[in-house]
């Protein structure tokens, strides 16, 4: 499991500017596929949030954000789970920058503001997780739905 969790984070050679670039992207990207696979469904408009996530949490390009779904989606087959991601994370994000991404993960999940039990427990999961507060957790909820 380790060495196929190497694979997923390296790449042939890369200088540090170009990990950070892409092994935090690729790691947020995996926390938002997990919370919109949560109900065993990938639609369109949850892709689509997830891209808005990643454009506005990294200000990356549409191209290398298409290549970083399409890595972290064929990833997800082998994925164990999503604490290699959030350790990552926790270590390479600062707490504001984690909260931004656990209101994108509510965004994903309510994209209509229904409410999914599903997609509930996996983003409190990732945010007990990434180390962060059951009021965050709310606030960010309670962000998204009032924006809805």
């Amino acid at each position: 499991m380790f060495e196929r969790l190497k694979g997923v984070f390296a790449q042939e050679p890369i200088s540090a500017v170009e990990t950070e670039n892409t092994t935090v992207p690729l790691a947020a990207a995996m926390l938002l596929l997990e919370v919109a696979w949560a109900d065993h469904e990938l639609e369109d408009r949850e892709l689509e949030q997830v891209k808005v996530a990643l454009d506005s949490m990294y200000e990356i390009d549409q191209d290398q954000v298409a290549e970083i779904i399409d890595r972290a989606r064929a990833d997800h087959q082998d994925s164990t789970g999503v604490f290699p991601f959030t350790r990552l994370l926790n270590e390479r994000l600062d707490r504001s920058e984690r909260i931004a991404l656990l209101v994108h993960l509510w965004r994903v999940a309510n994209f209509e503001g229904d409410k999914e039990h599903y997609e509930e427990h996996v983003i409190r999961k990732i945010t007990d997780l990434l180390y962060l507060n059951h009021s965050d957790f709310i606030a960010a909820k309670r962000e998204v739905q009032n924006k809805n």
